[in-house]
């Protein structure tokens, strides 16, 4: 295997000289481990007896001597943390007077300084040591952010002492609710029962009302549809005689209606005409109505073959004259008819069916347009109960109000108890501290938009020229890493043109008063909200982190 590598000496040395120095500062009191290597896993770089090493991934093992040689022997890349031999591996910049950090072993040795102390290149290339002063200017940073935190807490343990009380408050709310909808289910059977009850009563009362007044009901109706029957002819009459449309039938209109030749003389006088129209000139549609329709109607039905006078039995020359007397039907296709008896004889016809066709649409409504009353028509009113019937009735109407009442009352207490569940299955964190920010909304402001959060809710977006409100997403979780709740997540707003539904990401941090302060859109469709509220000054959670960075330093 030692003739596959091909390692260079000037490439070796700077790394054995650093794994020289390395153990020979073993002895200032600092625990023996190679260039790149952390405090923490410094154990898992101790050579055994025989001065072998096992790879940390556990597939192999190879001399001490071959880690941070350059050469990458282990498939985890664990032997080389000191160099770039190894893709995947890490460098561990010590940093001291500063905080360390890991950096991607490509970065090693690229003529680069990352790392303040300068641990990252070699010799060749001169790093400053910038640890001291990022230090110092770290420090102050932190001891600022301690005091926010500090001061921030104060806050915090307002909102947890009011989020448990909120939370107390709704298990104690549905559990009361729990007690009435059962008291209501309960109360739902007996109103059930009240109303069959007092439904079969009414019904068997009402069937028997109707029974007795059937035939007295027919009856008026008949005696009511015949005066309305009777002024629908009589305007149908009146709107063909006033042929010149003044709102009036005078004499002269009926004279030319050889059905009012009362003595069939072949001519309507004056007289006979006015005989119709009460002794007057004129009249009105209303007098025409009661006074000259009574009087035409008979003839008319007499004309049409509707009517027939009656004849005495006994008399038989009475009923020969009779049947002289009235006119025969002509046929207008007779042999025996000249030209002039056959036109007369077909326009008698053609009248005879155009009044006929009349008589079959006279029972037929009038069109109406929208909104028009249609004439003449009173709005049906309810029947009149004896008293036991309407108490009857009025029992199953209270009944009905009664269940129905209850009814809603048990809709309102559920729809409370889903908003309660739904509250109570949100994450409001370990003690409650951000349920208080549930229910309210922040806005913020730049150029062009108005941006909304209300948390546990929603995400929206609105042009300040006006306009709809866009949203950009709705509530769904908790996602921050490696601390859950520093951010969460919106999904499923409103779909972007031609492209994915919107979506937003809260980054939180620790703030004396809630606020938005800033707004981006790094992605298409995919918006950054920076967001700080008390509620994430956990000084606790602080403390422990500094308290892990002056470990490590």
């Amino acid at each position: 295997m030692q003739g596959m590598r091909s390692r260079s000496l000037l490439v070796l040395i700077p790394f054995l000289v650093a794994l020289l120095l390395a153990s020979e500062t073993s002895a200032s009191g600092e625990v023996l481990r190679p260039v790149g290597v952390s405090l923490a896993k410094a154990a898992l770089y101790q050579p055994r007896a025989d001065k072998s090493w096992t790879c940390l991934d556990g597939s192999r093992s190879i001399p001490f001597t071959q880690i941070n040689d350059d050469y990458c022997d282990c498939p985890d890349g664990s032997d080389e943390p000191g160099t770039s031999a190894c893709a995947q591996g890490k460098f561990h910049c010590l940093n001291k007077g500063h905080q360390p950090i890991d950096i991607p072993s490509s970065q090693v040795q690229d003529g680069i300084c990352d790392c303040c102390d300068g641990s990252d290149e070699s010799q060749l290339v001169a790093c400053p040591n910038t640890c001291q002063e990022l230090g110092a200017a770290a420090a102050v940073q932190r001891r600022n952010e301690a005091e926010l935190f500090k001061k921030g807490a104060e806050r915090r343990q307002e909102l947890i002492t009011r989020g448990k009380q909120m939370r107390a408050e709704r298990e104690s709310r549905r559990l009361e609710l729990d007690q009435r909808l059962k008291e209501q289910e309960l109360l739902r059977t007996e109103k059930e029962q009240l109303k069959q009850n007092a439904e079969a009563f009414e019904t068997e009362a009402i069937d028997a009302f109707k029974e007795q007044h059937r035939e007295l009901d027919t009856d008026t109706a008949k005696a009511e549809e015949e005066p309305k029957e009777m002024r629908k002819e009589a305007s149908l009459s009146f709107i063909e005689y006033d042929t010149n449309t003044d709102g009036f039938v005078e004499v002269t209109e009926l004279m030319v209606d050889m059905v009012l030749d009362k003595d069939r003389n072949g001519v309507v006088t004056k007289e006979e005409a006015r005989y119709f129209l009460d002794e007057r000139d004129r009249v009105d549609i209303d007098a025409f109505i009661t006074l000259s329709w009574p009087r035409i109607k008979p003839l008319k039905m007499l004309a049409e073959g509707l009517f027939q006078p009656p004849t005495p039995e006994d008399s038989t020359g009475d009923a020969a004259q009779q049947t002289e007397a009235t006119p025969e039907k002509i046929n207008p296709t007779s042999p025996h008819l000249n030209d002039e008896q056959a036109d007369l004889a077909g326009d008698d016809d053609i009248e005879a069916d155009e009044e006929g066709d009349e008589d079959q649409y006279d029972d037929e409504e009038p069109d109406v347009g929208v909104g028009e009353a249609t004439p003449d028509v009173e709005d049906a009113k309810p029947p009149v109960y004896d008293p036991e019937t309407q108490r009857l009735i009025q029992q199953a109407n209270e009944a009905r109000n009664a269940l129905e009442e209850v009814e809603r009352s048990i809709r309102e207490i559920e729809h409370e108890v889903k908003e309660i569940d739904e509250q109570n299955g949100k994450d409001y964190g370990p003690n409650e501290e951000w349920a208080v920010l549930d229910g309210q909304c922040y806005t913020f402001e730049d150029r062009e938009y108005v941006y909304t959060l209300c948390p546990f809710d929603r995400t929206s977006q609105k042009s300040r020229s006006g306009g709809a409100e866009t949203t950009l997403g709705r509530w769904e979780q908790w996602i921050g890493q490696p601390k859950k709740y520093s951010q969460q997540k919106y999904a499923n707003g409103a779909a972007c043109w031609n492209g994915p539904s919107r979506s937003a990401i809260i980054n939180i941090k620790c703030s004396l008063e809630p606020k938005i302060t800033a707004v981006s859109e790094p992605n298409r469709c995919e918006y950054y909200f920076e967001f700080e509220t008390p509620a994430a000054c956990d000084s606790e959670a602080f403390q422990a982190e500094t308290d892990n960075l002056h470990d490590e330093l």
